[in-house]
């Protein structure tokens, strides 16, 4: 495995912090932050990576590090925190859309407004990811370890997180690591627009 260490990410870091939050949404992220433009998506979430306090800002996000490089991130929440992230996303929309956009999104988020809401006993990782130079080296697994290690300093003893239902990938290793499945959330209709019929929660019990 490769030794690594973790570093908070910072606003400069928009440019690596988004590609790799967007690696973690897939279609999804294309879909509802850019409408279906793969560009626009980026940039939004480049926007908002820079801001403070929203869901996909720098300030809850930590780079895995490879000598100078960065190999992965990772963000986590824990509920209070998520709450807070969520109410000041709601008022970032105004910075990266326009007023006649907003709506839009909002109609597209609604199936999904219910899938991060976490316990107040969980610690929750919302987007892992390991830059593609650095797979199949145990980054991830290292990753994990750290955001446990992360779950333990906030006194609690679960661990969650979403992933889709056909990243077949990203179970194996969360089950490696003793995760495992607790909820099934399908979203059929949805599966042309995002590519998924949907996501599995995962939790592990720490002990």
């Amino acid at each position: 495995m490769q030794e690594i260490r973790f570093r908070p990410a910072q606003n400069i870091d928009f440019i690596p912090g988004a590609h790799l939050v967007m690696e973690t949404l897939h279609q999804f992220g294309v879909y509802l932050f850019g409408f279906g433009e793969t560009k626009r998506a980026y940039q939004v979430i480049q926007t908002f990576f820079q801001l403070k306090g929203n869901h996909f800002s720098h300030e809850f996000a930590e780079f895995a590090m490879v000598g100078n490089e960065i190999a992965g991130l990772l963000m986590t929440f824990d509920q209070r925190r998520m709450r807070g992230s969520m109410a000041i996303t709601a008022l970032h929309m105004l910075k990266v859309y326009r007023p006649g956009e907003i709506g839009k999104f909002i109609q597209r988020m609604l199936p999904y407004r219910k899938e991060e809401n976490i316990p107040q006993d969980e610690f929750y990782i919302a987007h892992l990811a390991v830059a593609e130079k650095f797979r199949r080296q145990g980054i991830g697994l290292k990753m994990l370890a750290y955001a446990e290690e992360k779950t333990r300093s906030q006194g609690l003893l679960k661990l969650s997180l979403l992933t889709e239902i056909e990243n077949s990938a990203a179970r194996a290793l969360y089950e490696k690591f003793g995760f495992k499945l607790t909820e099934t959330i399908l979203f059929p209709e949805k599966i042309q627009d995002v590519g998924s019929a949907g996501d599995v929660r995962m939790v592990k019990i720490l002990s």
